[in-house]
């Protein structure tokens, strides 16, 4: 009787081996998966700010445009302006609150739900600055104004250090 439990003591030993392998192998293999559906998840996500950015703009321009072109309104307690083809733009001390301009464009009240923001001058934004927002590590957008028109671009880059 002994003996029978001995002969089969290896075989057991082999099929817990075998079944570990393939719950490592299962574990693997999901977790990579899950990897890309995060990558997508988040290049997603900025893809529909940027598309929620413009269709706010949109509507403020068309707001503008019945309200028969005023030089400033408030909208969500921002007084806002708008560029001479009547774009929506938030200038404080001759600069563009990106701040503001986040609330009002992301049509949220959350005051930063991106993880940086940073203010520059570019070229092709002749008096103004630009905001760049970084909504996920590496990804987010760029606003900028050229020739008094607004541009709203998605970046999504990824920065490895």
């Amino acid at each position: 009787m002994l003996h029978g439990v001995f002969e089969r003591l290896p075989f057991t030993r082999l099929k817990g081996f075998i079944w570990l392998t393939l719950m490592l192998l299962l574990i693997v293999v999901l977790l990579g998966k899950w990897s890309q559906l995060n990558e997508k998840l988040e290049e997603t996500k900025v893809k529909l700010t940027v598309s929620n950015f413009y269709n706010n703009a949109v509507s403020l321009r068309n707001l503008w445009e019945l309200n028969d072109k005023p030089n400033h309104i408030t909208v969500d307690n921002i007084d806002l302006s708008f560029t001479t083809l009547g774009w929506p733009i938030v200038v404080e001390s001759r600069q563009i609150n990106c701040t503001k301009m986040w609330i009002l464009l992301s049509g949220e009240q959350v005051v930063s739900p991106y993880i940086s923001l940073s203010n520059k001058k570019t070229v092709n934004s002749s008096g103004y600055n630009s905001c760049e927002y970084q909504i996920i590590d590496g990804k987010g957008l760029e606003l900028s104004y050229e020739n008094e028109t607004i541009h709203i671009d998605g970046f999504l880059t990824r920065i490895t250090l």
